[in-house]
């Protein structure tokens, strides 16, 4: 069986209801423990796991390289993580992965010569839609790919959140330059995603769907290059304008 989806029987009603069976995509609860402490519980898709693990850990700061992990080991239902020695978390850094914990956190500017051109954000977008295999066959996942020379790294996931945290994570192992990257991805700009852009120096994100007024300040705060409503041959261009060749 498939790790990110599953058959189950349904009733489809168009002209007439017959019975048939479609394809649904898996969530499950997931525990991240760090050193021993729960770090957070997760409902995410059961793939992909430690990239994920080191793109969460990463772009919400617990970790700055792959240097600071020692294991990872990854359950059915949960994560274990042991840092290095040097590398501690603070008790009251701990928190469930409910809302958005950044606000009261220094935003990172962020700092790239990157410049993409118009045509090479629309591609990039319609590759994303090729690429995003469960969500062609579900319907339920999002999707999200890091961009850049030579890589374009896909990653879906039931959250939204955690498809950005894969390809973050995948980045990394990868040696992937962050400052050199841009992401295309489905869903809205809600700040606590845009914050994890600027936690990792990628300076452009992009989606089909809408920002919210606080992602906005983020992205013009941290020198994020914030782009939505991609349809059509067309996109919004919402905040630094100047990394995009038109």
């Amino acid at each position: 069986m498939n790790k990110m989806f599953q058959k189950t029987n349904i009733i489809k009603v168009k002209e007439e209801a017959h019975h048939t069976e479609d394809l649904v995509a898996i969530d499950t609860k997931v525990e991240l423990v760090v050193n021993g402490e729960l770090l957070g519980k997760f409902y995410l898709s059961p793939e992909n796991l430690e990239d994920f693990t080191i793109g969460y850990l990463l772009d919400e700061r617990y970790i700055h390289s792959m240097d600071d992990l020692d294991e990872i080991t990854v359950k059915p239902n949960t994560i274990n993580v042991r840092l290095n020695e040097q590398t501690r978390l603070k008790t009251d850094d701990l928190s469930c992965y409910d809302g958005w914990v950044h606000q009261d956190q220094t935003i990172p500017h962020v700092s790239s010569d990157l410049k993409v051109g118009k045509d090479k954000i629309i591609d990039s977008y319609q590759l994303l839609i090729e690429k995003a295999e469960v969500w062609s066959k579900t319907g339920g996942t999002h999707v999200a790919a890091l961009v850049g020379d030579g890589h374009f790294i896909v990653r879906e996931d039931v959250s939204r959140h955690v498809a950005v945290d894969k390809v973050i994570g995948a980045g990394l192992k990868n040696g992937i330059d962050f400052s050199n990257s841009f992401i295309v991805c489905s869903g809205r700009i809600p700040p606590d995603r845009v914050v994890k852009l600027a936690n990792v120096g990628i300076s452009i994100m992009v989606t089909k769907a809408a920002p919210t007024v606080e992602g906005l300040r983020i992205g013009e705060e941290a020198g994020i290059t914030l782009i939505g409503f991609l349809r059509d041959g067309r996109f919004n261009i919402y905040t630094h304008p100047h990394r995009i060749i038109l």
